[in-house]
């Protein structure tokens, strides 16, 4: 592989073709220029741990497109404590059909989006710089969740954005069925049911990524 561990195109494409994306080459060289952004980024601030740097492509973009099988067309979304942008970046070129929302209160880390964003072209994204608990009620149709916080904690600071029968999606451990004990009751005070979980073992690193999928 090239340096950093980059797959080439037809690597990557086929890798993304497992989780039912189809990706062109422009997608690729978006994603390539994203990664670089990262890369260069993190050595101002952290953006991703240190010991990722060279797992960019292998493990963050291929874990956040592994969702877009989840999104139906058109979808208005959310990704709440977006950090590096990820998963809504990655989503964003190669879904341009979505609107994506980049919710993030930490200032350098929005900067660093508001940078991606213009270098990229993404018309169909927006950067929301502040805690989702203090935002209006945004109207969204998928709230994504990559890593961020307990189910617990997500629950309550993103239940408000969901329109009725919206989707959120959490990308979880292998822990969810853990978490998920202890949360019955304040799902159903928040009227959100819990539909189904689905498990996607990622390609290049076989590292399992369990969707817990919960509807308003």
């Amino acid at each position: 592989m090239p340096v950093g561990h980059q797959p080439d195109f037809p690597t990557f494409a086929a890798a993304c073709q497992a989780l039912g994306i189809t990706l062109s080459p422009e997608n690729y060289q978006s994603l390539v220029h994203y990664v670089r952004l990262i890369e260069l980024g993190n050595k101002k601030i952290n953006l991703i741990s240190r010991r990722d740097t060279a797992r960019i492509f292998t493990y963050h973009i291929i874990d956040s497109l592994a969702a877009c099988r989840l999104i139906p067309k058109d979808a208005r979304c959310a990704d709440i404590g977006s950090g590096a942008g990820l998963p809504g970046i990655p989503i964003a070129i190669v879904r341009p059909d979505t609107q994506m929302l980049l919710v993030e209160s930490i200032k350098k880390k929005c900067h660093f989006l508001e940078l991606a964003v213009s270098e990229l072209g993404l018309k169909n994204t927006i950067i929301l710089p502040s805690r989702a608990e203090e935002l209006p009620a945004l109207e969204c149709d998928i709230i994504l969740s990559r890593l961020t916080a307990t189910i617990d904690r997500t629950l309550r600071y993103c239940h408000c954005h969901l329109v009725s029968n919206g989707l959120l999606i959490l990308y979880k451990s292998a822990n969810w069925q853990a978490e998920m004990a202890t949360i019955a009751q304040k799902a159903a005070r928040l009227n959100l049911h819990w539909l189904r979980t689905e498990v996607v073992k990622l390609p290049f690193t076989d590292i399992p990524r369990y969707f817990v999928l919960m509807s308003r």
